[in-house]
């Protein structure tokens, strides 16, 4: 699939009632038998967290996305969404990190945008819809939204 000239993957979540679920946390598996999305990015389960508030993070986040890639969440790979203009679309970016001597602040690895990622929520949000563009991710806010207005998204 495309929006404009970049090509994006599209996985679709749907809520594990089997996992203890919550208004602020809540597991999501795979939807679709074809197992062929799953690579080193998108994983067979995620979790959405809403954001407490306690980040050091430049911009403002109203959930985190966890990718199930270890045995405890507090390990595995997370990216922040951000608002956009669409009610229940948010975007991100999957970080590859850059190991260097000099750490963070909070003595952790830096990380560069590699890949962006648009994720929607369907009804209820019983179904989650990540639509993954690897190796791209536009710095600029204006471009975000305008992928965002060209974009056909699931629902």
């Amino acid at each position: 699939m495309r929006t404009g000239n970049k090509e994006y993957l599209r996985a679709v979540y749907v809520l594990d009632t089997s996992s203890n679920n919550t208004e602020t946390k809540r597991e999501y598996v795979f939807a679709e038998k074809n197992n062929c999305l799953i690579d080193e990015v998108l994983k067979e389960r995620i979790k959405i967290e809403k954001d407490n508030g306690f980040h050091d993070r430049s911009r403002q986040f109203d959930y985190w996305l966890y990718f199930r890639n270890d045995t405890n969440w507090s390990r595995c790979f997370k990216t922040g969404l951000a608002k956009t203009s669409l009610k229940y679309v948010f975007e991100g970016n999957v970080s590859e990190p850059v190991i260097l001597q000099t750490k963070t602040s909070k003595g952790k690895d830096w990380e560069n945008p590699k890949h962006f990622l648009l994720l929607q929520f369907g009804k209820n949000s019983e179904t989650i819809i990540i639509d993954l563009f690897k190796e791209f991710y536009p710095f600029k806010k204006a471009l975000i939204e305008l992928i965002v207005k060209e974009h056909k998204f699931y629902i």
